[in-house]
């Protein structure tokens, strides 16, 4: 038979404000991640471009080539980077999408890892500030009353 769950103990209504101070401010922490892993992922694509001469596969291509780079590396995908890799490497293309993507994933990890920093070091703060701060205000707790000895007891005494 199932066992009976226990209830959650009572939180205080400063617990919930935190929750909900936390969440509140993980919003603007997170847009701004997304829109530095963007950026990231925008730069690589944009040295990828520029380190293996993508502009030289298309001909038609006229004027500055780090023009080219910075519009491709804003309109095109990976997989569309890669298919261009392919077709001018060859077999070696396999070794050079796994170096990019290493490099990508690595540097895309580092921004979502700051931003997790900046989100959960004031919000731990805050928390320890709060914990500290109630645990000041409670009264010690009563001293244990003396346990009374055992010969004391009535039914231990003679009649």
């Amino acid at each position: 038979m199932l066992k009976q769950l226990h209830p959650l103990p009572k939180a205080s209504p400063w617990f919930y404000a935190w929750i909900v101070v936390a969440l509140i401010y993980a919003v603007p922490v997170a847009m701004r991640g997304y829109e530095r892993v963007m950026e990231v992922t925008h730069h690589a694509r944009e040295q990828l471009i520029v380190q293996h001469r993508l502009w030289e596969l298309h001909p038609e291509v006229r004027g500055n080539p780090g023009n080219w780079a910075r519009l491709a590396a804003r309109l095109l995908t990976d997989r569309q980077l890669m298919r261009r890799i392919q077709s001018k490497y060859g077999e070696a293309a396999h070794a050079i999408e796994l170096e990019y993507r290493n490099d990508l994933t690595i540097a895309q990890a580092e921004v979502i890892a700051a931003a997790l920093a900046i989100w959960a070091l004031p919000v731990a703060i805050l928390y320890l500030v709060a914990v500290l701060a109630r645990r000041r205000k409670r009264p010690p707790p009563p001293p244990p009353a003396p346990a009374r000895p055992a010969y004391d007891e009535s039914r231990y005494r003679r009649p």
